[in-house]
């Protein structure tokens, strides 16, 4: 049997893992993994070429104790094919914090995920195998994320263990673990339950989702997974390269889930933001228009909250909500830093004074249509600060409603065209100064 120890938040425990590993089942193949980010790599590599009939996870800090291996036994003389595999109730954890009585509320509990897994069940189907960083850039999650996508076609069967004693892993507190899960959760048990389910194009949609990308495989398909799980179904996605020389690029665009609402348009050469979205936007067959960065992803209920408000409200030019900010460290890692919550009205002095981001933004295509779109003459070609300038035009003369709710992902990197550019803005906002002051 395989035995993979996953580092969690303890990595440097994983040789005492091992060794209780070693002690109690010596003909096992246990395997290390060095890092979160390479945990599906790794699992998937290995069970590609040794097909064990089942195998085991833990994490490091957890300890193996001797009477293991006829538990082990005895949970799987019990088996049928339609078990997945055995999820742990451990009755012993290690290093379990004291919770007072007095606490006001408790932590919500992070599901650690099954102990022993089907490989088979695992292995074929729809998603072969578990999802790489690519896939799911939170890989602290994977073995949730298999468990519950494969929980539409297969059982899991609970087990109360003393023979795994388990390690709790309390997360460094600037890690905000409680906060992340609640953020997360949400898109993994949406994925789940859409898992089988195939929507078909529906004609006109309601919304058209717009999605630039150059050079973005490794965030593109976690953005769109985010589009596939929505809760409102009739939408199009409309996917523009513009102008990518990665192969991986390339590579990603050819294996996205085929679905029929999903178009992806191709140019040879790289002619900005302004220029790529105005091009979806004469593509569009919808009412509604959504920008969705190829970095940044949508809550489950982003369409349905958006819509909503806009039949509330009647003949609304610009719907806007709230978004929850991740900031990207240098090893890719998420971390959760807040809800940034936007202004509940905006004008064309505060957007250009302030360079409010603004996430999620769905436009009204008409209105678009009515201020010719996106602005490719201004300083740096549409390329720089085009959202800024086109919320400020429609601000002029157009309505404009907040959505009081987080339901937009939105990445904060050093490597993005924004951050690698901080003082172009006061020169791109002296520039249009002029313009502005006309359309006023």
């Amino acid at each position: 049997m395989l035995v993979f120890i996953l580092p969690g938040t303890h990595s440097q425990l994983s040789e005492s893992t091992l060794s209780s590993v070693q002690r109690v089942f010596p003909d096992a193949r246990p395997i290390v993994i060095p890092s979160e980010e390479r945990a599906a790599w790794v699992m998937n590599e290995a069970l590609s070429v040794e097909m064990f009939p089942w195998f085991m996870t833990l994490y490091a800090g957890d300890n193996v104790q001797p009477h293991a291996k006829i538990d082990l036994e005895r949970w799987l003389r019990t088996t049928s094919d339609q078990l997945a595999g055995f999820i742990l109730n451990p009755v012993h954890t290690l290093g379990q914090p004291h919770v007072s009585s007095s606490r006001a509320a408790s932590p919500p509990r992070i599901p650690r995920g099954p102990l022993i897994w089907r490989t088979q069940a695992v292995m074929n189907g729809h998603q072969k195998g578990f999802a790489t960083k690519d896939q799911l850039p939170f890989q602290k999650y994977v073995l949730i994320d298999k468990q519950l996508q494969l929980s539409g076609q297969y059982e899991w069967s609970e087990i109360d263990c003393q023979a795994i004693l388990c390690h709790h892993r309390r997360a460094p507190a600037w890690m905000k673990e409680a906060e992340e899960w609640l953020a997360v959760s949400p898109l993994l048990l949406a994925a789940a339950h859409t898992h089988s389910q195939r929507a078909e194009a529906v004609s006109p949609p309601l919304v058209t989702i717009a999605l630039c990308t150059y050079n973005d495989s490794e965030y593109l398909t976690w953005a769109v997974r985010s589009v596939l799980v929505q809760s409102c179904k009739d939408w199009e996605l409309v996917i523009l390269d513009d102008g990518s020389t990665s192969e991986e690029t390339e590579a990603c665009l050819q294996h996205l889930p085929e679905d029929s609402r999903i178009t992806i348009v191709r140019q040879q050469k790289n002619r900005g933001k302004a220029h790529a979205l105005n091009r979806i936007l004469h593509l569009s067959h919808a009412r509604w228009l959504l920008e969705l960065d190829a970095d940044d992803w949508l809550a489950p209920n982003a369409l349905e909250v958006l819509l909503r408000e806009a039949h509330r409200v009647q003949h609304a030019d610009v719907i806007y909500g709230n978004h929850v900010e991740w900031l990207e460290r240098a090893n890719k890692q998420l971390v959760y830093q807040r809800v940034h919550t936007a202004p509940s009205s905006l004008s064309c002095d505060s957007l250009r004074n302030d360079a409010y981001a603004i996430a999620p933004r769905m436009f009204n295509v008409s209105s678009l249509k009515q201020v010719k779109g996106w602005n490719e003459d201004m300083l740096f070609e549409g390329r720089l600060y085009e959202d800024i300038d086109l919320l400020s035009r429609l601000s002029l003369h157009h309505k404009l409603y907040h959505v009081p709710e987080s339901i937009y992902h939105r990445r904060l990197r050093s490597s993005s065209t924004t951050h690698r550019h901080p003082l172009h803005y006061s020169a791109w906002r002296n520039s249009t100064k002029d313009v502005f002051n006309e359309l006023e």
